[in-house]
C-alpha cells in the first residue's frame, strides 16, 4: 500500500513530518485567525482615522481664503410662472 508521500511531492520538512505524525492541514497551519487579526485590523483602522483629523485641520487652515461675494452659486430652479398673454390692441 503506497503512503500519503508517494502520492504528492512534499514540499518542505514541516510537510513531511506533518504529514508522518497524522496532524492535519488546519493544525498545520502556521497562523491563526481571530482575536490578534481583528486587533490588528480594529487599531490599524483607529491609528488612521486619528491621523486623519489633524491632516484635515491642516488642509483647512492652509486653504485659501473664500470671499463668500466673489463665490459662484448655482441658480435655483424655481418654478417658472407661464406667461400671460397679453390684450390686443
Amino acid at each position: 500500500m503506497a503512503s500519503p508521500l508517494d502520492n504528492r511531492k512534499i514540499e518542505t520538512a514541516n510537510e513531511r513530518r506533518a504529514i508522518e505524525q497524522g496532524v492535519s492541514e488546519t493544525e498545520a497551519r502556521q497562523g491563526f485567525r481571530g482575536k490578534p487579526v481583528l486587533i490588528v485590523l480594529l487599531v490599524g483602522i483607529i491609528l488612521a482615522i486619528v491621523l486623519w483629523i489633524p491632516a484635515e485641520w491642516w488642509g483647512h487652515s492652509i486653504a485659501p481664503p473664500t470671499d463668500p461675494a466673489t463665490e459662484t452659486t448655482r441658480p435655483t430652479t424655481a418654478p417658472q410662472q407661464p406667461e400671460q398673454p397679453r390684450p390686443a390692441p
